[in-house]
């Protein structure tokens, strides 16, 4: 069987479109309040398998409600 390739498009805290492969999203993670790191639109950070992270405007739980979609 020939695994398939399942994308989500996010959009970035300035809106631009991201294109993430559901297999390597580790884990979301909303961002704390007090953390002034993210800009005031991200309402999720989504870590990937090699280590890195992308915030995006939709909030974990659209995330995962798309991920749910795509399986």
């Amino acid at each position: 069987m020939i695994p398939m390739l399942v994308m989500i498009i996010l959009h970035s805290g300035s809106g631009v479109e991201i294109d993430l492969n559901t297999d390597a999203i580790t884990n979301l993670r909303n961002p704390e309040p007090a953390n002034k790191a993210f800009s005031p639109n991200v309402k999720c950070q989504v870590n990937m398998s090699d280590g890195k992270f992308v915030t995006v405007k939709e909030t974990c739980e659209q995330v995962r409600r798309l991920m749910e979609q795509r399986k």
